[in-house]
């Protein structure tokens, strides 16, 4: 097979900016109340609800090339799309995989359509971030790729850096593959210190493989050494949650619409012209099994609303105009997993 050099067509996707600090402060006092609709599931929810019950029945698959699965030890970090079955070192080779769309850089590829049924928890193969990895390191499967997709990360891997557009983080765009193929994938990174977000996320995704003791697939003998800090137990936990932080500042939003753009458990108000309504926010994860009915009949009796999410550990955040509500803790009865996760 010939190769090319890659270049961006049409641009399939421009992502809106992220809002300032100013204009969420803004929305928080602008004197229009909440808009509290009988379905407190934001349509653009219920569709992630449904990719993720028409992936659900692929979870137990038995293990082979081309599937996607979350990584087991840590299944809010990410996930692996396996490439093949190396059986001298009795390992997987594979590249990571996250749902942060917004993140695709040149060597990134998008998941589309054509890939479902597909979990939304699989958004983008990084296929410049090669790994291996043992059986046991493999949770859940979240998709499965064809053969050409799948030699369409192994060509990304190879070429994706070749191309020579301009970097625009946010922007997702068509490249042309060997043959009639085509990619969605994303701009170059930046060269300027601080100009692109995707570069530090590259950065944190790396530092989390390295505390998951997860080896880049270029690293023959050597294993990598787990960071040593003082709060090594909690850094897994709350890294993608740096790492959103670090795209709402610098790089740009696919999944949610701008005025749903508030993460954090915080309490708000806001203004109007007969007084001054309060409420407060928290972030919940909803256990796996919980259907979209399940979880829609619970935040209605609750009268809870979900504003934003989910976030890079499928997190979502919820509103209540009660200041003085509590949440009822996981069991029986409700769709909760962690409160304050």
């Amino acid at each position: 097979m010939t190769a090319l050099t890659p270049s961006l067509a049409i641009v399939a996707a421009r992502l809106p900016s992220p809002p300032t600090s100013a204009e969420l402060l803004d929305a928080d006092v602008a004197g229009t109340p909440p808009d509290w609709r009988g379905i407190a599931v934001p349509e653009h929810l219920m569709e992630r609800f449904a990719r993720r019950s028409d992936a659900a029945p692929l979870a137990g698959r038995p293990i082979a090339g081309g599937q996607i699965h979350l990584l087991a030890r840590c299944p809010g970090f990410g996930a692996v799309l396996l490439d093949a079955w190396d059986s001298t070192r009795q390992r997987w080779r594979g590249w990571l995989v996250t749902p942060d769309t917004s993140y695709a850089d040149a060597c990134g590829l998008v998941v589309e359509e054509r890939d479902a049924p597909a979990d939304p928890r699989a958004g983008v193969v990084l296929c410049d971030m090669p790994m291996t990895l043992a059986v046991t390191d493999l949770g859940a499967c979240l998709g499965v790729f064809s053969q050409e997709r799948l030699q369409a990360a192994r060509w990304l891997e190879t070429h994706g850096r070749a191309n020579g557009a301009t970097a625009a983080p946010g922007v997702i765009a068509r490249v042309a593959l060997p043959g009639d193929g085509y990619a969605l994938t994303g701009t170059p990174l930046s060269s300027e210190l601080g100009k692109d977000g995707r570069v530090a996320y590259r950065q944190l995704l790396r530092q989390g493989l390295q505390q998951l003791q997860i080896a880049p697939a270029d690293a023959a003998a050597p294993q990598l050494t787990p960071i040593k800090a003082a709060n090594a137990s909690r850094w897994l936990k709350i890294v993608t949650a740096v790492a959103a932080s670090v795209m709402v500042v610098q790089s740009a939003w696919l999944f949610l619409p701008k005025d749903q753009a508030v993460v954090g458990n915080a309490e708000f108000r806001s203004g109007s012209g007969s007084g001054v309504e309060t409420g407060v926010r928290f972030r919940v994860l909803f256990r796996a099994e919980a259907t979209e009915a399940e979880i829609r009949t619970w935040l209605q009796r609750e009268q809870l609303e979900i504003v934003a999410g989910p976030d890079t550990l499928g997190a979502f955040t919820v509103l209540s105009r009660d200041r003085q509500k509590v949440l009822p803790p996981p069991g029986p009865g409700n769709p909760l997993a962690v409160i304050n996760p």
